[in-house]
């Protein structure tokens, strides 16, 4: 197949041809097999038409969690329009701010949702009744299928156009190195508007697999017995969602015996915490390194973390992983430079500040600073935004931060830099734990037995919770307003 003519939700086409009757999607009691999966994309695609999408437009979807956002990923492609993922919980400024820049064609919403002024928009009624139609896919391989955002949502976002045939590689990449496969059930407990839950849910369906939507919030003990009781072999979670897991395990029984892989992602995992997790949680444990951007990027496997649990992996399939200096010259073994990272599912044009399109050259920099040993293990550093600059010296907060979570009293810590006049910039850290059993001082004191001098933070707060962005992850801008 030329890789022009190739479409995304063909996929799904051939599916409906090789194994119709085998579930697809499921939800709530609803299962569609991958017959009635196809005719719902056709008729989902055909009204988008409708509403007079063609080939290049751009629209934005605004939707909660259920089958239709989903397959509405496959109507897009066929019809060789462009998607733009929107938040339906951003506010009105954010919607607007994306969706200008990124010069959407169509906004589609919940029946309740808000429209833009100056934007058409589709209330969508998930599950009711459309128009029976047919679907030809469109011819768009090297075209964009996807705008994948990597800046704020409000002032001028940007982004990855990613196309047809680089989303496809993505999920080659993970049928490889994840193993992934026809035979899984896989339970997406993740938003669809991100990208690990997008990715994820198409995947499986790419692959013949069974998907179920078990949308957020979850509380533990109904995240568990949603993951037990529907028989997922696969499940992805954040570390955020596993850390509140584990005080749930008994001694002797792991807490979720069935799943086949249990994936982390979205930050890396601390070695005891991964051997905790492998003994209490599953020991199919496995780490992906990943960007929404350029896709994933390196894997630890299972029987990997006993020896390289410092480490996010090493590359996926047909994945080139270099560290560079400021001016982009190869670094050596163990050197600590600039990641970055090319390959076939690896976006190569971008959107700029003003929706103009640019050219990556290939490689793709997610920000972070890293090293790479001699048998290719990727150990990250920092971000690169992150770095603290005290009194001349590069401190990484990723260090720090290991350390203060090593400790048993300390759920999370988080590490940023605030200004100073003395030293340029400061070292404060946050932990989440318990005040009353916790102070500064014995913290700081633990550092200073562990640390360099010039590594150890001028301060160190106490906190009930640490805020978090709506994807689960610490929020530092949060944290690091302000001058120390």
């Amino acid at each position: 197949m030329g890789s022009d003519n190739f479409n995304l939700a063909s996929i799904l086409r051939d599916h409906a041809a090789s194994r119709p009757d085998h579930p697809a999607l499921e939800m709530s009691g609803l299962v569609l097999s991958y017959h009635q999966v196809w005719q719902r994309v056709a008729e989902l695609a055909a009204a988008l038409g409708d509403q007079g999408v063609n080939a290049g437009d751009r629209v934005a979807l605004a939707l909660k969690e259920h089958p239709d956002h989903l397959l509405l990923h496959f109507a897009i492609a066929g019809l060789g329009a462009v998607l733009l993922p929107v938040d339906h919980r951003w506010s009105t400024a954010e919607k607007l701010g994306v969706c200008s820049a990124m010069n959407a064609r169509l906004l589609v919403i919940e029946p309740d949702g808000e429209t833009l002024e100056g934007l058409p928009a589709w209330r969508l009624q998930a599950g009711a009744e459309l128009p029976g139609a047919t679907l030809d896919p469109v011819p768009a391989g090297d075209r964009p299928w996807l705008i994948s955002l990597s800046s704020g949502t409000t002032g001028r976002p940007k982004g990855a156009l990613v196309t047809h045939r680089e989303m496809y590689e993505r999920f080659i990449n993970q049928w490889v190195t994840l193993g992934f496969n026809a035979t899984d059930r896989f339970l997406g407990v993740t938003p669809l508007y991100f990208g690990a839950g997008r990715s994820f849910g198409m995947c499986f369906l790419s692959a013949g697999a069974s998907v179920i939507l078990d949308p957020p919030p979850h509380q533990p003990q109904d995240l568990v017995a949603s993951i037990n009781n529907s028989r997922a072999s696969v499940v992805f979670l954040v570390p955020t969602l596993m850390r509140r897991l584990l005080p749930m395990a008994a001694d002797q029984q792991p807490l979720l015996p069935g799943l086949r892989r249990l994936v982390s992602s979205g930050e890396p995992l601390y070695p005891e915490e991964a051997a905790e997790i492998q003994q209490k949680l599953n020991r199919n444990l496995i780490a992906y390194y990943a960007s929404s951007e350029g896709g994933g990027i390196s894997i630890l496997q299972p029987e990997e973390f006993d020896t390289y649990s410092d480490t996010v992996g090493r590359p996926g399939f047909r994945l080139r992983v270099e560290i560079v200096d400021a001016d982009d010259q190869p670094l050596g073994i163990g050197e600590t430079g600039r990641l970055r990272y090319a390959g076939p599912g690896v976006a190569r044009r971008f959107l700029d500040e003003d929706g103009q399109e640019t050219e990556s050259g290939g490689w793709f920099y997610p920000g972070d600073l890293a090293a790479i040993d001699e048998r290719g293990f990727v150990q990250l550093r920092g971000r690169e935004k992150d770095v603290i600059i005290r009194g001349g010296v590069n401190v990484y907060p990723a260090e720090i931060e290991k350390l203060l979570s090593s400790r048993d009293d300390v759920r999370e810590s988080a590490v940023v830099g605030r200004s100073s006049k003395e030293r340029g910039e400061e070292i404060i850290a946050y932990v989440e734990a318990d005040a009353d059993a916790l102070t500064e001082r014995e913290l700081l004191d633990f550092c200073r037995q562990r640390l360099a001098p010039y590594k150890v933070p001028s301060q160190i707060h106490v906190l009930a919770s640490l805020p978090r962005a709506g994807s689960g992850k610490i929020d530092k801008k949060a944290l690091g307003a302000g001058t120390a």
